[in-house]
């Protein structure tokens, strides 16, 4: 299990939204591939890049904060936020992005996810995005009548290798992660998953590490580090003490 630094941008700044509630914003840089070059630094394994402004459009808007990312550093990219054909995916992947994330038309169009999985194989990583069970999309604005477990066993079925479960009444809040859902999807999938939002502290990382599932990959650390709970070299330190770190 290997701590995954969230990067997140709107208006090719460095934000945190609470909730994915667009009207929480809080700006922490404006120069994003600095703040990849520092997580990069301290041990990140791979970045984890949402345009926040492309999930809420349907269509990239920060492709150039994403470029001056890989100019910056070496660490691979994981991108999501308004991916929605395959052309999209062929840019992204052209540009040196290691993976992408779809979300809304994978939610919303099972012919376009088994496509783009068929297409690009493990660079293709489904978000499964949560409110109280069900999937939202368009930005996190509309809820689905999809629950978020059925959407990661399609995922699964159509050949996808990960999935990424947020949970997003807890992301931004920094009141820990919801460790019922991760349980519930990491024992009920065979492919590899990785957890997002929560993330508080050193001790919510251990309590993940502590399910001893060999299938959660990583795990997404976002405003906890923006507001230096604690440090990403810490986080490092715990994961690989608390089984492993790759």
């Amino acid at each position: 299990m290997i701590p995954i630094p969230a990067i997140d941008l709107k208006n090719k700044k460095v934000v945190r939204l609470l909730q994915g509630n667009f009207k929480e914003e809080k700006v922490y840089s404006e120069f994003p591939e600095k703040v990849a070059k520092r997580f990069e630094a301290d041990g990140a394994q791979r970045l984890h890049i949402v345009d926040l402004d492309g999930a809420l459009s349907g269509f990239p808007k920060n492709i150039s904060s994403v470029e001056a990312i890989l100019k910056s550093v070496r660490t691979p990219l994981e991108v999501g936020g308004g991916i929605r054909s395959l052309k999209v995916i062929e840019d992204y992947l052209a540009i040196g992005v290691s993976w992408i994330i779809l979300g809304t038309r994978a939610c919303l169009d099972k012919g376009f996810m088994q496509e783009a999985i068929r297409e690009f194989g493990k660079k293709v990583i489904v978000g499964v995005d949560a409110r109280d069970g069900w999937v939202a999309t368009d930005g996190w604005t509309v809820v689905t009548k999809v629950k978020a477990f059925d959407l990661a066993k399609e995922a699964e079925a159509l050949g996808a290798k990960t999935v990424i479960y947020t949970d997003i009444s807890k992301d931004g809040v920094l009141k820990g992660p919801n460790m019922e859902g991760i349980t519930h999807l990491s024992h009920g999938l065979s492919i590899d998953v990785i957890a997002s939002g929560g993330i508080s502290s050193l001790a919510d990382l251990k309590l993940i590490a502590s399910l001893n599932q060999k299938n959660i990959l990583g795990v997404i650390i976002g405003k906890a580090l923006y507001e230096n709970k604690f440090s990403f070299k810490d986080a490092v330190k715990t994961c690989v003490s608390h089984g492993g770190g790759g």
